[in-house]
């Protein structure tokens, strides 16, 4: 299990979502459940920031979303797995990062090559195409913020889901950026 430090940091500060420049909800129907954050996302798509929906449900947040990418339910992990995979073969990886705040990144790493774009596709009943895109926006965009709500932990598997999602920001260095992060 990789286990991550945050500094003096332990999550993003949602008025700092303003200043983000990718803010992905991760299973977060915004619009209904957090309108605070919902306003700051606005803010930030006002300044050229894209909005990115993960949620199997067609949600209003989904649908005022740039993109809406409709995974099946109980596959946040293997998501998060095929990103991390894609975020290594292009070294989208902030090195210093994963090597000063991070232990057991090895052994996901290991896992995580399993889990090629078309694998990831075929499981969580998107393309190819969308998980690629998805890990080259997160991968190359700073500041990047994941909404990350409850839905994926009704489902089973979904405490190693949150997991997986939570690492991430580690991989990328999102933590780094106040609009960064998770």
């Amino acid at each position: 299990a990789l286990t991550y430090t945050l500094g003096t940091r332990t999550g993003t500060d949602v008025e700092r979502f303003a200043d983000s420049r990718l803010i992905i909800f991760w299973g977060c129907n915004a619009i209904a459940s957090n309108l605070h954050l919902w306003s700051r996302a606005q803010e930030a798509k006002r300044k050229g920031a894209k909005l990115i929906a993960i949620d199997p449900y067609r949600s209003l947040t989904a649908e005022k979303c740039h993109q809406h990418i409709a995974l099946l339910p109980g596959t946040d992990g293997a998501l998060a797995l095929g990103l991390m995979r894609e975020l290594v073969v292009n070294d989208w990886l902030d090195h210093d990062y994963i090597a000063r705040h991070t232990e057991g990144w090895p052994a996901l790493r290991e896992r995580a090559m399993a889990w090629t774009a078309e694998r990831t596709a075929e499981v969580c009943g998107i393309t190819p195409d969308e998980v690629r895109q998805l890990a080259r926006d997160y991968g190359t965009t700073r500041p990047a913020a994941i909404r990350l709500n409850y839905g994926m932990q009704r489902a089973h598997g979904g405490g190693n889901a949150v997991r997986l999602v939570a690492v991430l920001p580690c991989l990328v260095g999102a933590w780094r950026d106040p609009a960064g992060g998770m």
